[in-house]
């Protein structure tokens, strides 16, 4: 690049902000022309001026502004040409699928080098995608891979509804059960097989996935 990027910097932790600062700006690859502490001052800074790139973290407090994909989709709205780089610790594949998904141009795993940083700055630089490796690694672990890297799954409607139960009324396979007048090997057949189809491999990662997904559809 022959000009550093002006980019705006958004992460709640102060050392960290810090160190990437310092980090980018002696490599000469960015310039961090803006900094953001939270959600709300984040949306704030992307009103004030134009950016050639916002390197953010995913999860941030905000008292007005959601985190997570919701505020991910809000900055896409607010700056539809300008790329976003997401630096996460975030180990759920089907959130991570859903970024690429809806056009982030870059995610970078925090427990990645500064390197990683560097090759996601300069792609987003040159029009391109970059993915941690780390980030592919895991996706390619719960078969994310090939065509449905950057897809959605489709679930059933059987799927939808028991899993809108599980996730969003907190009820337990017997209780869901007893609801849909199915038996509990059923519920839990449609459950795991709405799992491996997101591409994840626990309750909670699908508790969180949901969380997401009915935030971003409200």
């Amino acid at each position: 690049m022959n000009k550093p990027l002006q980019i705006l910097l958004a992460e709640d932790h102060g050392i960290v902000r810090h160190s990437i600062r310092l980090a980018v700006e002696a490599a000469h690859v960015a310039q961090v022309v803006a900094e953001a502490a939270n959600s709300d001052e984040l949306i704030a800074a992307v009103k004030e001026r134009e950016y050639d790139a916002i390197v953010t973290d995913l999860s941030m407090p905000g008292a007005r502004t959601r985190d997570g994909v919701p505020l991910i989709d809000r900055l896409q709205r607010i700056r539809p040409d300008v790329p976003i780089i997401v630096v996460t610790a975030m180990r759920n594949a089907a959130i991570l699928n859903k970024l690429i998904s809806i056009g982030v141009h870059a995610i970078v795993e925090k427990a990645g080098g500064i390197n990683e940083l560097y090759s996601a700055l300069v792609a987003a630089a040159q029009g391109r995608t970059y993915v941690s490796p780390g980030v592919e690694a895991l996706l390619a672990r719960m078969n994310l891979v090939g065509t449905r890297i950057g897809k959605e799954a489709t679930l059933t409607a059987a799927e939808i509804d028991i899993v809108r139960l599980f996730a969003h009324e907190k009820l337990t396979a017997g209780q869901i059960a007893q609801r849909l007048n199915r038996s509990v090997k059923t519920i839990s057949a449609h459950k795991m097989r709405a799992q491996r189809k997101l591409g994840l491999s626990t309750s909670q990662e699908l508790l969180e996935y949901w969380q997401t997904h009915d935030r971003c559809s409200s």
